[in-house]
C-alpha cells in the first residue's frame, strides 16, 4: 500500500490539537492534543506541582503564554502507543464553555500544535493500526447513532464483527491464490495440482457468502442512517393523528375542519429501533386556498425525497380521489395506512380490494389500535424483512454504501474467475481475478484503500474525533 504509507509518513510528524467535546456549553471541555510533542505543548500551558504520570489525572492551572489564568482543570497524558492514536496524547479538561475553550485552543496551538483536520485522530488510530478502515468507519456511526439498535450494531462494528465476516470470505481466497501461484512459479518442480472442483468449490463459496452479505444491506442502511417517512393523505384522513400517535405526544393541531395542516410537519422517533423522520403533510385536495395549495404542492414534493410513504385512507370511502394521487406517485415505496376501522361504517375489505396494489394495515389513529402492528409494518417495509427475523448480527449487517460496493466489485471478479475456468482459459487470467476479488474485500478494511479514499471518509467526520 504504497500511497498509505505515504500519507502516513506525511501526515504523523506534526502535533495536532483540537476540542473533542461538542460545540455548546457544558460541565465539561476537553481539549485533546497528538503527536510527538504533545506533552512538551500540553506543559506549555499547564502548571502544576505534580511529577507527570502516565494514564493519571492531574489538578493544576491553565494559563496563557503572558501567565494569565485561563482556568483551573486537569491535564491526562497518555504514552504512544498505548494510545487511542497510538502517538502521545494529551486531555486538558476544563471548564465547558465556548471562550474557555478556545482559548485553551488558541494556546495550544500557539505552542507549536497544529489545527486537526475532522476525523484526524481516527485516521492517525487507523494507520497506526489501532484499528482497521470499517472499525474506523463505526467511530463515527457511534457518534451519530440515534436509536439503541444503531448504536449496538456501530458498537459491534468498532469491535470487529464486520471485519472478522469479511476476514473469513477473503482467507479461503488468498489461500488458493498463494497455490496457484506458487503453481505458476514453480511448475517444474513437484508441488500437487490444484483441481479445478476445489478451485470452483471454494470461488462459489466465497461468492455465496458476499452475497449473503449484499442481503443486509437495506436493514443494515436503515438502521445506521435512518429514513424519511411521509405522511400523506386526503384532508382529515387522519394524518395529524397518526404523527400524534406515533410520536406519543400532541405535535399536531387535529380538528374537524379539513385543511387545518398548511405546512410540512417534521419529528423524529424511533420505531422498532430504526429512526424515523416523520413529515406529516397538507391534505391532498384541489383547493383555491393559496396558503393551503403551497401546502399540498409541499407535500407532493416531499414524496420525491421520502424513502416511505404513509398513505392514510378513511376507511368510510370514498376511495376514487385516493386511487387518482396513488397513481400520480408512481413507483414509490407505500404503505396504505387504513384508518377509522372503529367506525361502524369502516369497510376494511372494499379498501383491501380497491388498494390490492399496496400493502395495507387497518389502524384507528383515535383509540390507537393496530399501531403496534403498524410498526412492524414500517419495519419489515424499511428493512426488508420481519423484525424478528434478522437477516445477520447487527455488526455483521452491510450499513454503508462504499461496503456494499466493494463487495459487488469482489463477487463481479469472482465471477470472472468462475467463468475463465469453467472455458479453461489460463491459470495466470484466474489469478488476476482472484486478486481482484481479494484486493476489492481489502477495500473494506482498508487492506487496499488508497489515499483519496481515506480523505473522503475522515473528511466526515466531526472535528476532535
Amino acid at each position: 500500500m504504497p500511497g498509505v504509507f505515504l500519507f502516513m509518513k506525511e501526515s504523523m510528524t506534526d502535533t495536532i490539537a483540537a476540542i473533542s467535546t461538542a460545540e455548546g456549553q457544558g460541565g465539561v471541555g476537553i481539549i485533546r492534543i497528538s503527536g510527538p510533542r504533545a506533552l512538551a505543548v500540553g506543559l506549555r500551558l499547564f502548571q502544576t506541582r505534580e511529577e507527570i504520570r502516565e494514564r493519571y489525572f492531574h489538578f493544576g492551572i491553565i494559563a496563557a503564554s503572558d501567565g494569565k489564568t485561563i482556568d483551573r482543570g486537569f491535564l491526562v497524558y497518555m504514552k504512544g502507543p498505548r494510545s487511542y492514536t497510538g502517538e502521545d496524547i494529551v486531555e486538558l479538561h476544563c471548564h465547558g464553555g465556548p471562550l474557555i475553550l478556545r482559548k485553551v485552543l488558541t494556546e495550544a496551538l500557539s505552542a507549536g500544535a497544529t489545527a486537526a483536520h475532522p476525523g484526524e485522530f481516527t485516521k492517525r488510530a487507523f494507520l497506526a493500526g489501532k484499528l482497521d478502515l470499517s472499525q474506523a468507519e463505526a467511530v463515527i456511526d457511534i457518534v451519530r447513532a440515534q436509536t439503541e439498535l444503531s448504536l449496538s450494531s456501530a458498537f459491534c462494528r468498532l469491535e470487529g464483527s464486520l471485519s472478522r465476516k469479511v476476514r473469513s470470505i477473503k482467507a479461503p481466497l488468498v489461500e488458493m491464490l498463494a497455490r496457484i501461484e506458487a503453481e505458476l512459479d514453480f511448475s517444474e518442480e513437484e508441488i500437487d495440482a490444484i483441481h479445478t472442483e476445489a478451485i470452483a468449490g471454494a470461488l462459489s463459496a466465497a461468492s455465496s457468502g458476499i452475497e449473503r452479505m449484499l442481503e443486509t444491506f437495506e436493514e443494515g442502511r436503515a438502521i445506521r442512517e435512518g429514513v424519511r417517512v411521509l405522511i400523506l393523505g386526503r384532508p382529515n384522513a387522519g394524518k395529524s393523528s397518526l404523527l400524534n400517535v406515533l410520536l406519543e405526544e400532541e405535535r399536531a393541531i387535529v380538528t374537524d375542519v379539513p385543511g387545518t395542516t398548511r405546512d410540512v410537519i417534521e419529528e423524529a422517533v424511533s420505531i422498532r429501533g430504526i429512526a424515523v423522520r416523520l413529515m406529516d403533510t397538507a391534505g391532498l385536495r384541489e383547493t383555491r386556498d393559496e396558503v393551503e395549495a403551497i401546502g399540498v404542492r409541499r407535500a407532493k414534493e416531499k414524496a420525491a425525497v421520502a424513502g416511505l410513504i404513509l398513505y392514510i385512507i378513511d376507511l368510510t370511502g370514498p376511495f376514487e380521489e385516493d386511487l387518482a394521487f396513488l397513481d400520480e406517485l408512481g413507483d414509490r415505496k407505500i404503505i396504505i395506512v387504513a384508518n377509522k376501522k372503529d367506525l361502524p361504517q369502516a369497510d376494511i375489505r372494499a379498501s383491501k380490494e380497491a388498494f390490492a396494489a399496496w400493502p395495507l394495515a387497518a389502524i384507528s389513529a383515535l383509540n390507537e389500535e393496530g399501531i403496534d402492528e403498524l410498526k412492524d409494518f414500517i419495519f419489515s417495509q424499511v428493512a426488508g424483512h420481519h423484525k424478528a427475523d434478522f437477516t445477520a448480527p447487527p455488526g455483521e449487517l452491510v450499513a454503508s454504501v462504499r461496503h456494499r460496493d466493494c463487495l459487488v466489485k469482489s463477487q463481479a471478479a469472482i465471477g470472472r474467475a468462475l467463468d475463465a475456468l469453467s472455458e479453461g482459459l489460463p491459470m495466470e487470467l484466474l489469478a488476476t481475478d482472484i486478486r481482484e476479488a481479494i484486493d476489492a474485500l481489502g477495500e473494506i478494511t482498508g487492506e487496499t484503500t488508497t489515499d483519496d479514499i481515506l480523505e473522503i471518509i475522515f473528511s466526515t467526520f466531526c472535528i476532535g474525533k
